[in-house]
């Protein structure tokens, strides 16, 4: 019995251990372990711009810089866009009224066809995306809700459904057409797909230059949608011309080049009749207007020494900022040098819209 002692104590001190130790996790424990797991992965960083105002700086301005803009489809109003806030006036000018402000940087403001939205770009998400608004600014909504990408020159389809926009991310690399419904969605490639990105690592000849492609704008009657589309990659000391206009057609999915100026061809607008486009171009080393009659495709100048393009660099607010028809085609209202100006079709010659900005710019630490 004293041999069989020890071997009781050792039985003894094993059930003990076994009684202490921690229980396995049950099928349930795991399930919420996992979904634990699950939450973290889901956890999003929160939107909205990281940096809040320190201090506000105040002033009275009357001139701006690339300020783009857009006239309403009853040619009562002009909305523009200021240091990074959005602003409205009537035609003839007067005192503005910001509609869209604060941290966030917004930009390229157009009007729908019926006139009771606008859309524009924005950063207020965190990241640059484009939004619509109603007319006085309330009512913001994001139709794209991207995290990397760029935006560039927003603008309606004829009928008001649809916004045409360019856009650059990481999987494209250049600024490509992209069409959205005015209510949201993934959107969809306008025109020819760019050429396929090599596989990290992939060994032959280097793929076909990407083109950016800037200053969407689809023809009154539907049918056309017309760009600017640049020759080559991005590059220092290039040789004009740059860009040149192109027009895709919606029904037959083909693309052919309309323009072939020395001076490169930019920022396309139509006439409301949809007769005329008239684009942005180089002379010597001024930045002029040009027409080109769609129907006979004569040119001649409209007006010369007009705000300097930005063709020779990546553009990131497109080669030339905004400008458009008065609604019923016989002038246009037209950034220049710091001025808002109604240009007559005909003559080319320019008339100042006086207009004051009461400006209130937040600024970070």
């Amino acid at each position: 019995m004293r041999i069989a002692d020890p071997l009781k104590k050792i039985f003894a001190l094993l059930i003990l251990l076994v009684l202490t130790m921690p229980l396995p996790l049950t099928a349930q424990d795991e399930k919420k372990d996992d979904e634990k797991k699950d939450e973290k992965k889901d956890e999003k960083k929160p939107e909205g711009l990281p940096m809040k105002p320190e201090s506000t700086i105040k002033f009275t301005t009357n001139e701006g810089t690339w300020m783009s803009l857009d006239v309403s489809p009853d040619g009562k109003w002009i909305v523009f866009e200021m240091l990074g806030d959005i602003y409205t006036m009537p035609i003839e000018g007067g005192t503005a009224t910001r509609i869209h402000g604060g941290m966030s940087f917004e930009s390229q403001p157009k009007f729908s066809p019926d006139g009771q939205t606008i859309v524009f770009l924005s950063d207020r998400s965190g990241a640059e995306n484009v939004w619509v608004s109603k007319t006085d600014g309330t009512e913001p909504k994001a139709i794209t809700k991207d995290t990397k990408a760029m935006f560039v020159s927003p603008n309606w389809t004829e009928d008001g459904n649809y916004i045409i926009v360019s856009k650059s991310d990481q999987s494209i690399g250049t600024y490509h057409p992209y069409m959205y419904h005015k209510d949201g969605g993934s959107g969809v490639s306008i025109g020819p797909a760019p050429p396929p990105l090599p596989a990290p690592g992939a060994q032959g000849p280097p793929p076909a230059p990407r083109n950016n492609m800037m200053g969407v704008v689809a023809s009154p009657d539907g049918k056309f949608i017309y760009w600017a589309q640049r020759s080559g990659a991005f590059g220092y000391n290039v040789q004009f011309p740059i860009w040149q206009i192109q027009r895709f057609d919606r029904d037959t999915g083909e693309t052919s080049r309309i323009t072939n100026t020395q001076g490169s061809a930019m920022r396309p607008v139509l006439s409301p009749d949809g007769k005329n486009v008239v684009y942005a171009t180089r002379y010597e080393t001024k930045t002029a207007l040009r027409v080109r009659n769609l129907e006979t495709n004569q040119e001649r100048w409209l007006i010369g020494n007009v705000t300097r393009d930005d063709q020779e660099s990546r553009a990131t607010r497109d080669t030339f900022p905004g400008y458009d028809f008065m609604p019923d085609g016989r002038s246009l209202i037209v950034p220049l040098n710091g001025k808002v100006a109604r240009v007559d079709f005909e003559t080319g010659k320019a008339t100042d819209i006086p207009f004051t900005v009461n400006v209130e710019a937040e600024i970070g630490p």
